[in-house]
């Protein structure tokens, strides 16, 4: 199972450099991609942030939320049950990794949520994530960032 954190993720709706990349890695799998409730959060406030920025219209973020719903309501996305006590001692244990990598806390509750989930294939266009998620036995496709 491959598992996208949210700057993989959000190449599946918006053209963005790698997107082509990740498009190939998901439509070569099988399986429903795991969606947690951070992951949602943090791919639903992003959107939303662009219209902050002006780098897209209400209407438009909103078109790209339905579409994911639609998705999600298809079962191409799965939320994944994630053991709160497990999610957080994991968590607290890559912290050790954050003055060598750098990790932010949000990086580092992605891998372990993709340790959590079994998945192999971690991907993100976060070099940073990329290396704890080599050092957490993932293994990683780093894709193109803007």
């Amino acid at each position: 199972m491959i598992y996208l954190d949210t700057s993989a993720f959000i190449k599946l709706y918006l053209r963005e450099d790698g997107s082509a990349e990740v498009h190939g890695l998901v439509v070569a799998q099988q399986e429903p991609l795991p969606v947690w409730h951070f992951m949602e959060l943090e791919f639903l406030n992003a959107l939303r942030f662009k219209v902050f920025l002006a780098e897209m219209s209400p209407d438009d973020v909103e078109r790209v939320i339905s579409l994911y719903l639609d998705r999600k309501r298809s079962g191409q996305y799965f939320a994944p049950h994630l053991d709160p006590i497990a999610l957080h001692e994991l968590s607290l244990q890559m912290t050790a990794r954050t003055p060598i990598i750098g990790c932010r806390a949000l990086d580092i509750l992605h891998v372990a949520a993709a340790r959590l989930c079994d998945a192999t294939v971690f991907v993100t266009a976060d070099k940073r994530q990329a290396a704890l998620a080599e050092v957490a036995g993932r293994v990683v496709r780093l894709i193109s960032s803007q």
